[in-house]
């Protein structure tokens, strides 16, 4: 008896059987490729940082500030429309067994 009452309090609790939508699925994984692209191009402005002149114009903290800014908005549509391809493979993986 009182597994018939757990089983009808699952179904009425959306928190006990939590269910994924695929498009819950599209936007983690989009979110993660701009994460990892935003971590990619950080660390290749930190590489191209030695190099840089002390003349540069965009050698201040304005310019760093907004080149972040353009990077940031360029990694999160770069993601938005599939740029290198790793969401697609992330949510390949994740539907692949569902």
């Amino acid at each position: 008896m009182e597994k018939i009452q757990h089983a009808s309090l699952a179904q009425r609790d959306p928190l006990a059987t939590p269910t994924i939508r695929s498009q819950d699925i599209n936007k983690a994984a989009e979110q993660f490729e701009a994460i990892f692209l935003r971590n990619l191009m950080k660390q290749m402005r930190e590489t191209n940082a030695v190099f840089e002149s002390k003349d540069d114009p965009m050698n201040s903290e304005s310019g760093r500030m907004m080149q972040s800014l353009y990077d940031d908005t360029l990694c999160t549509q770069m993601a938005h429309q599939h740029g290198i391809g790793l969401a697609t493979l992330i949510v390949k993986q994740l539907t692949h067994h569902a």
